[in-house]
This record gives structure tokens, sequence and C-alpha cells, in this order.
């Protein structure tokens, strides 16, 4: 975990030189920009259990108009009296955001609010050990597992959010997902916690 988040902070670092490098006067500066998502160290508080990491990069093809793609990792490890649950791996999103302002082309402003799309897919495993389960009638049941095994998912998003320029170069700003899932591959009787890249598995229709 370490080397990720220092891989990220310098890319970070990367790309402020750069910018820096390429700017000129009256030329617009269309990236790269790279991300860090500050919401997954939020997310160590108030869900233990699950450590995410997501860095995203977008390049502005022409003004307004973003290709954007996400990486990032998760891991969830939950003990529990009557289980022991583990999934790690993967997940991507690639799209497009679309910038709603209009600057009437200034080409030092970059502020957006904006809607977009992503394609994402996640690759993980999961496991569940030292399951038990209380049965009064029948005798208690323990020692019983799931083997770890692999799992995939793919779904659609619709994207939504705003980016403000705090500082030269440094931005901040939120978005908001609203996920639907098309499809996921056998899980063996054994629901996901949650899926890499997804806000949640309750329902494949949508998620914000």
């Amino acid at each position: 975990m370490k080397k990720i988040l220092k891989y990220s902070f310098n890319l970070l670092a990367l790309l402020a030189v750069m910018v820096q490098l390429n700017a000129q006067d009256g030329m617009r500066v269309r990236g790269p920009r790279i991300s860090y998502d500050l919401a997954s160290l939020a997310l160590l508080y108030y869900d233990p259990d699950r450590m995410v990491y997501t860095i995203s990069a977008d390049y502005e093809m022409k003004q307004d108009i973003y290709p954007v793609i996400d990486l990032g990792y998760q891991h969830v490890k939950i003990n529990r009296d009557n289980y022991n649950y583990t999934s790690s791996g993967l997940f991507t999103r690639i799209g497009v955001d679309v910038n709603m302002l209009n600057y009437d082309k200034q080409v030092d402003v970059y502020e957006m609010m904006y809607v977009g799309g992503r394609y994402g897919f996640s690759l993980f495993n999961q496991q569940a050990e030292d399951i038990a389960v209380p049965d009064a009638y029948w005798g208690d049941f323990s020692g019983g597992q799931i083997n770890k095994h692999n799992i995939n998912a793919h779904w659609i998003s619709l994207v939504g959010g705003m980016r403000a320029e705090v500082f030269p170069n440094f931005f901040m700003g939120w978005s908001v997902f609203m996920n639907i899932r098309f499809y996921q591959s056998d899980t063996k009787g054994m629901d996901p916690y949650n899926i890499p890249g997804w806000q949640g598995c309750e329902q494949s229709y949508g998620n914000f």
C-alpha cells in the first residue's frame, strides 16, 4: 500500500513539473492532469475493513472534452465472530467528461462543471473462512469455508461533478457516480462485500 501511495504522489509531482515546463503565454495547457481520490482516505475512518486507492488521468483532447481513465486497487479484510472474509482486486474505468461551463474559449480558465460516462471493469478474488452457523435444533456448525475464487464485473457509469483550480495547477473537486452493472461472473454462492471500483453490491441496476 505504501508503494502505491508513493507512486501516486510521485506522479502528482511529475505532473506539476510538466505543466510548468509546457505552459506558455497565450497557449492553453491541455494536460495531462493526474488526480488522487482523497475520499478513499476518509473511507479508512468510517469503513476501516476496506482500503481503496484510486488515481485518475485526463487530457483535454479539445476544449471542454476530456478523455479520462481511473485505475485503482481495493483490499477488504473482515474478521467477525462467525466468519473471516478477505477480498482484493483491481479496477479501471474509462470514459469522457464534458465541461458544461462556457468561458468563450478563454485559454487560462480550467474550472469545470461536468457530466460524463465511464465503462468500468473489475477483476478480484474473495474467500471466507471459519464460518460458524448456530442452530439450536440441528446443532451448531463451525469450521466452514468458501475457497478463494476469481470474479470479474462490468458496468457503465453516469458521472457528474465539479472541479476548481484552488492554486495554479492544483485542482480540487467532487464527483457522483450512478452505476449500472450489466455482467458479473459466478460468485460461488457468496455475494461480494464490495466490488472494486463500484460503490456497493446491494443492487445491479444503479448506485450512488
